[in-house]
């Protein structure tokens, strides 16, 4: 595909392309305080490991960022109209503190039929009736298959101190899925299999899709690849034949020298990289 490198609007790297072929960052830092945040290391934690919520500096305010994903928006609409766009890598897009922004430049997307894809750990704006009846329940947004809500789960709350519970944002996805939307997981970072596990079961009524990755920056051992091909194989007895599952790199990489890819390849619920919820039916 094109490679974009917009000023809101790019092309992923690395693990993150993984998540997204189009990804939308309109802020950087996040309140969460996530313990095993990949934005804290490296060369690039001083700038975006922050834990307050600041817009980017290229954008003079919000206004001006809005106007700047309008213009990047039309000159790849061919682009993005096939792969969709991602919120957000480098914050929660769903918070208080950004979702006006997030929420507006989806209005957008979908006015034009473009895929919206949310990922957050932020249960409470489902709750809130000013976001909900206003914006998500706008006639607007009647073609609520082309927007997917995804959270984080590992079933740790005590490492994301700051974020909605787990359980709660499991709630939130159940609502969303009632109401018509699209749902997935990210159950990444995998912190213990067992809490995983216990995560995937108590979403499995409601979520369509499931990415599922390894955490980064541990020491070698930390994993147990025999326990990783139990997990994976408990994983695919669970799961309905409808739901799909993408096991990231991270996890094929931890088990291929113990079993073959087939105990993941095999399983008609292992989908690429690339998959997209859109074009699943109901």
């Amino acid at each position: 595909m094109k490679e974009l490198n917009g000023k809101v609007l790019y092309t992923p790297k690395g693990a993150a392309r993984e998540y997204a072929a189009v990804g939308c960052n309109f802020y950087k830092g996040c309140p969460h305080g996530c313990t095993y945040c990949y934005l804290k290391r490296g060369v690039l934690g001083k700038e975006l490991g922050g834990t307050e919520v600041e817009l980017k500096k290229c954008f003079k305010d919000e206004w001006d960022a809005l106007e700047v994903f309008a213009r990047e928006f039309e000159k790849n609409l061919e682009v993005i109209k096939k792969y969709g766009i991602f919120f957000s890598f480098t914050t929660d897009p769903m918070i208080k503190q950004t979702r006006s922004l997030t929420l507006s430049a989806m209005k957008k997307c979908v006015e034009r039929g473009v895929p919206v894809t949310i990922l957050t750990k932020n249960a409470d704006f489902v709750s809130n009736g000013d976001v909900m009846y206003s914006f998500l329940l706008d006639t607007k947004f009647l073609q609520r298959e082309k927007v997917a809500f995804g959270f984080t789960l590992t079933g740790h709350d005590e490492m994301e101190p700051n974020a909605s519970s787990n359980l709660n944002r499991i709630n939130a996805m159940r609502n969303l899925k009632q109401l018509g939307f699209r749902t997935w997981a990210s159950i990444e970072p995998i912190i213990d299999f067992e809490a995983s596990l216990r995560m995937i079961k108590e979403s499995a009524d409601c979520c369509d899709h499931y990415k599922i990755g390894l955490r980064s920056g541990v020491k070698k051992d930390y994993y147990d690849p025999e326990e990783c091909i139990q997990f994976i194989e408990e994983v695919n007895d669970m799961l309905a034949p409808s739901k799909t599952i993408y096991w990231k790199e991270s996890v094929r990489k931890l088990i291929k020298d113990y079993t073959t890819l087939g105990i993941i390849d095999k399983d008609p619920k292992s989908v690429g990289r690339d998959f997209s919820l859109f074009d699943t039916e109901e």
